[in-house]
């Protein structure tokens, strides 16, 4: 009786923790949206074609949009960033 109440109280637990670590989106899995970062981009005056670049104040990374709005999500952790 005593082993059954204590791997509730484990399988609790471990739910638990997973449940806060998505829930602050430190564990995004397969399918889950890539973490946002408080990048703080600013257009840099460069442009090829249609597209603007932007430079991100906090990280250094650059990135282009075609919209003439500032990318939302941070492009530091894409192969070949900065």
């Amino acid at each position: 009786m005593l082993a059954f109440v204590l791997a509730l109280v484990v399988i609790a637990a471990v739910a638990w923790s997973l449940g806060r670590g998505r829930a602050s989106g430190r564990m995004a899995g397969p399918g889950k949206r890539p973490a946002r970062r408080a990048c703080k981009w600013s257009e840099t005056g460069n442009s090829n074609g249609r597209f603007v670049e932007y430079r991100c104040a906090a990280c250094g990374v650059a990135a282009y949009s075609a919209t003439g709005d500032a990318p939302v999500i941070c492009k530091s952790n894409l192969k070949g960033s900065a």
